[in-house]
């Protein structure tokens, strides 16, 4: 069972941080609804295996290890481009990779890789160790596709109609994938307080904007 014990290495991290981690590690262990426990757990490795190369410009990424995990050969593609080249990817790109997984598995798939980015990336903050990846849970994907789906803009479907910002529905096609991860941004970005402009924290609302502004700048955050 992974324990996310960042205090063993110093840092006082919250609870409710570290409990949101080991939930989203949990919810990543199990069967979605298109892709197994093992081909969860098999994205996620693939994503750290990408962002340890992201230093890299794409063009000497040409060795990577032989793929011969549980995940088909466009799924490795996609956790590893989504997960270091997204400013590279296009809507001719996301169609005919949404065509190949299938538009909601490949939602899925995005999921994983936003989760697993957001936890690995936190760890880096802090100097930490990732915690090792979840044991896989038994299972079959539950197949089961969301209603009320259509276009919203995006390259993929989404949830139609909607009130609030396409950021929180943008995953709205993996309702699973949606709900891990913005219960996991819920506690990153204190999304309980955020009407309130003024903070009781160690840094102040404007410095957390700051930083998130230049964080998705530096990412080429399409949002």
């Amino acid at each position: 069972m992974p324990t996310f014990s960042y205090r063993e290495f110093g840092h006082p991290v919250r609870e409710d941080l570290r409990a949101a981690h080991t939930e989203t590690w949990q919810h990543l262990a199990n069967p979605g609804a298109w892709w197994t426990g093992a081909e969860r757990v098999a994205i996620a490795a693939e994503v750290r295996l990408a962002r340890s190369r992201r230093e890299d410009p794409p063009w000497l990424r040409n060795d990577w290890p032989a793929h011969t995990g549980p995940l088909p050969s466009g799924a490795v593609t996609a956790a590893r481009r989504i997960a270091v080249d997204a400013h590279g990817l296009d809507r001719a790109w996301c169609e005919e990779t949404a065509a190949e997984l299938g538009d909601a598995a490949y939602v899925e798939l995005v999921s994983v890789v936003v989760c697993t980015t957001a936890i690995d990336a936190f760890a880096e903050a802090l100097g930490t160790p990732h915690e090792p990846l979840p044991e896989p849970l038994p299972g079959d994907p539950t197949r089961e596709r969301p209603d009320h789906m259509g276009d919203g803009g995006a390259w993929v479907s989404m949830t139609v109609p909607f009130q609030g910002p396409n950021v929180a529905r943008a995953l709205s096609l993996a309702p699973g994938g949606q709900m891990a991860f913005m219960r996991l941004v819920g506690a990153m970005y204190a999304v309980s307080d955020f009407t309130q402009l003024v903070w009781d924290r160690p840094l102040s609302r404007p410095q957390v904007e700051l930083v998130a502004a230049r964080v998705s700048a530096v990412n080429e955050c399409f949002y």
